[in-house]
Order: structure tokens, then sequence, then C-alpha cells
């Protein structure tokens, strides 16, 4: 049987119809693809490629050590680096940084910024505590400790006197304290004291009823335990310096 006639019109138009373009199946599948790398694709990447970059940099890492020569005693660079240098330069700081060298006595730089902390106007002495007690084999927290319950450090004293201790010993003004010309003198003065005249083995509890008579009479020994206080904490300074 023969086919029925389709005139040539018809057939274009037909076949016209029918046809559907690329780009209506591209777009779809772009979107498609687009969001599967998204969400399920591209997180997995992300991590594998960040592992990889880490690994090759630790691979690749180049660490050097400096090493510095052991500092057996405080001594060593006296004549060229005083701690007043660093006062000068605002040493109390702090530096972010892991690097620590140690160029001073410990203890010294531990008064200093124990001193500074009780906003004490003898910080910049710090060093002659630490020398005069060491001169006279006396506890080096002792002077600064008592000055601490005498005189909140210094801040509470006879005018003109730089007299931080109570002390009434040489040169007496009217009231019977003594006076002298600069903190250190007074360090020194009553380190020398103490050692000479209390010994250098008595605690603030046996020092206590020579020094302040009354303060010994109080069964709650405020003098005694305030000094041995400070005395602990100078300690903490001196053993957790950052």
């Amino acid at each position: 049987m023969d086919s029925p006639y389709i005139s040539s019109v018809y057939k274009k138009e037909f076949k016209k119809g029918i046809n559907i373009k690329p780009n209506l199946i591209r777009v779809p599948l772009f979107i498609t693809f687009f969001l599967f790398y998204m969400f399920i694709l591209s997180p997995h990447i992300e991590l594998l490629f960040k592992g990889w970059l880490l690994e090759s940099v630790r691979n690749n890492k180049n660490v050097t050590l400096n090493y510095l020569s052991p500092l057996y005693t405080h001594e060593i660079y006296r004549s060229t680096y005083d701690i007043n240098t660093v006062v000068n330069a605002d040493m109390l700081k702090k530096v972010d940084s892991k690097t620590r060298i140690q160029t001073e006595d410990t203890r010294t730089i531990a008064m200093q910024k124990f001193l500074f902390n009780y906003n004490s106007p003898m910080y910049p002495s710090a060093k002659t505590f630490i020398t005069e007690a060491d001169r006279y084999g006396l506890d080096w927290r002792l002077v600064a400790s008592i000055s601490g319950v005498e005189s909140a450090f210094g801040n509470l004293i006879p005018r003109g006197t730089s007299n931080a201790w109570g002390w009434r010993g040489i040169n007496r003004n009217p009231e019977g304290w003594s006076q002298f010309g600069t903190w250190d003198a007074g360090i020194a003065e009553v380190t020398r004291g103490l050692a000479q005249g209390y010994g250098i083995h008595l605690t603030p509890f046996q020092i206590e009823s020579a020094y302040c008579p009354p303060c010994g009479l109080n069964p709650a020994h405020v003098w005694a335990n305030g000094v041995s206080r400070y005395m602990r904490e100078l300690k903490y300074y001196n053993d957790n310096l950052n």
C-alpha cells in the first residue's frame, strides 16, 4: 500500500517542531553540575587541598635554634648592661616574644616589677635592695617588705626623709625619724642596721617585738604577718618571671 502523500511543506514544519535546541539541554546540565560541585564535591576537594598544603609547609620548614652561652653570675654584664637602662626603655611593658634573655640578677628584675606594681617611688632603686642584702647576708626580700608595712613602699613617709621604714637611727629630725638623702642611702642604712642589730637569721615574727613593740603585743601580729606576706609575694615574682 502506498504511503499517504504528505506535502513537502508539511514535512518541513513537522521536523522543525520536534527539533530540540542543544542550548536548552546544556543550561540545566551546567546548573546541575555546578550545584553538585558546590555542595557535594567542593568541601572534600578543599579539605584535601588544605591538608596537602599544610603537609608541604611542614616538610619544607627550616627551624633555626639560637644558643646562648650560660650566665653563671649576674656580674658578667654589670659593666655594660645596667638595670636602669632597661627602666628607661620601659622594661615593664609586655613584649610578645617567647625569647627570654637573662642579663641581670632575676631578683633585681622581680624587685623592680614588684615595687612598680605597688606604685613605689623606690622601684628605680631595686638593685640596691639586692646589692645591700648580699653585702650583709640578709634575706633580699626583708627590707623592701618592711617598707610595705611601714609606709606603703615609700608612699607615706615624713616629708623630705626618704625614710620608708619608720627608722629612728642616725640623723634624726625633730620628730625622731631618720633622714636619708636618697632612697639608696636609706636602703643601705636600714639593711646594715637590721643585719648588725637584729642578725641575719631572724624571721619577721622574731623581729616584731623589738622593731614594733606595740605590734608584738597584738595577738594578730599584723606587722609580722604583713612583712611575711610581702616576702612571699616577692618570692612568687622571682619564681614566675615572664
